[in-house]
């Protein structure tokens, strides 16, 4: 038997856990990832998926691990061990009606990792951002009082995630399954108010800093049934549990001095004073639950067709026990996987599986009675490593999100996504001649 040492696995873990720790967050940049947690990351973890249009809820795979729905672990490969990690690079325009503006940023995106502990029971370690928050966004008005106002908004940080999951298979039919998530992570956010007209009012800035600590938990179930020898249909379904994350909220409110004010982005600053300064240990934001389901077909080593419908309550998230006004979202995606040969030596191309998939929804953000709404296309493929059963994934998403409508923002982008996914036999035993 091929024997793999306690050593190898704490190796696994460490490299996990510097995964963690660099992800970059701070280079994102969106003007609506100033609302609510920032941009929430969807559920759909890797880059296989994702290709797919992001279907999660009810597919499987024995080579895939799949956080979008925990009871998908139950079909992990008994005698593998799984690794995937990926990364992405993404670039943005944001227009206006009349002005327009390009963004780009790349980061580590996931890193996960499954395997049996017996036959009914497998598990799943990984990471991945869970918000991230971006923005800059400098605005201009006129008071009659004062005459001409700016004021600047920035942002920067938001929350990762790294979740245990285990699965149980029950029966022949059924598994189910649940990820314990921690969540931590900081995110900053200054205001700062400005009058150019005058050289006898100062300016003003309030910066607040919110670390948080906290637990979350979600839940899984997936049915499967055999139409022919050869044909699978699964129905799948998730829940993810209303919880409170909790941290640390520090707030200070000071005058300072720029040398150039109508450029405060990029201006030097000088502090004056500190007018206020509070320390609340007891900051919490309130989550939403949320559901979601899913139905696939596949028809073994060949292809996959699924689609997916998920919402969450969004309405009721509150910071600090104070309602933020966002409303509940939700979405639809529909998407499949093509593999012509998974036996062919005739040409490597037929060995490739190739993915298209698209999504529509409507985000938490509504704003002067404008609803939020994303939508894309998808497609990927996977490329075998010659002599392993592991595989290069690709991925790329073409969408966009918002609306030029009452002098608002609308995002167009194309985003990019690279993943390893390696396949390891760890205990099969060797027969040698």
């Amino acid at each position: 038997m091929k024997k793999h040492t306690p050593k190898g696995l704490i190796l696994t873990a460490l490299m996990m856990f510097f995964c963690v720790m660099s992800f970059a967050q701070s280079n994102v940049d969106s003007p609506y990832s100033m609302f609510g947690l920032g941009q929430v990351r969807d559920k759909t973890m890797n880059t296989r998926l994702r290709g797919m249009g992001g279907v999660a809820n009810a597919m499987w795979d024995k080579s895939m691990v799949n956080p979008g729905n925990p009871a998908s672990y139950a079909m992990v490969d008994t005698l593998a061990f799984l690794f995937d990690a990926g990364i992405y690079a993404k670039s943005s325009t944001f227009s206006t009606s009349t002005l327009s503006e390009t963004a780009a940023c790349a980061s580590l995106d996931y890193v996960t990792m499954g395997f049996a502990l017996t036959n009914w029971w497998k598990m799943a370690l990984g990471a991945q951002p869970y918000s991230n928050v971006g923005y800059n966004i400098v605005t201009t008005f006129n008071d009659p009082q004062v005459g001409n106002c700016a004021e600047l908004f920035q942002g920067e940080g938001g929350l990762n995630q790294a979740f245990w999951g285990n699965a149980f298979r029950i029966g022949k039919h059924f598994s189910v399954g649940v990820n314990a998530s921690y969540v931590f992570g900081d995110s900053k956010s200054t205001t700062t108010l400005a009058f150019p007209d005058s050289t006898y009012i100062i300016c003003s800035r309030r910066s607040r800093d919110i670390m948080t600590r906290s637990f979350m938990f979600d839940y899984g179930l997936m049915y499967q049934g055999n139409l022919s020898k050869d044909m699978v249909l699964t129905v799948g379904a998730t829940y993810n549990q209303k919880i409170n994350l909790h941290g640390i909220q520090t707030t200070f409110i000071r005058t300072i001095e720029a040398d150039d004010i109508e450029s405060l982005s990029t201006s030097t600053e000088y502090l004056i004073d500190t007018i206020a300064f509070s320390r609340d240990k007891n900051a919490s934001y309130a989550m939403p639950h949320a559901f979601g389901f899913g139905v696939a077909l596949q028809k073994t080593n060949h292809w996959k067709l699924g689609a997916d419908f998920n919402w969450s309550q969004w309405s009721t998230f509150a910071r600090n026990g104070v309602n933020e006004g966002l409303q509940d979202a939700w979405n639809v995606a529909v998407g499949g996987e093509f593999l012509p040969s998974s036996t062919s030596i005739s040409g490597y191309w037929t060995r490739v599986s190739y993915r298209l998939g698209g999504f529509y929804g409507q985000t938490c953000l509504n704003i002067n009675g404008n609803s939020i709404n994303k939508m894309g296309l998808t497609a990927g493929m996977s490329l075998p490593v010659p002599r392993s059963m592991s595989k290069v994934e690709l991925g790329i998403e073409v969408g966009n999100c918002g609306t030029k409508s009452d002098n608002l923002i609308k995002e167009s982008y194309v985003n990019l996504t690279v993943g390893l996914s390696i396949f390891e036999r760890w205990f099969v035993k060797r027969k040698y001649k």
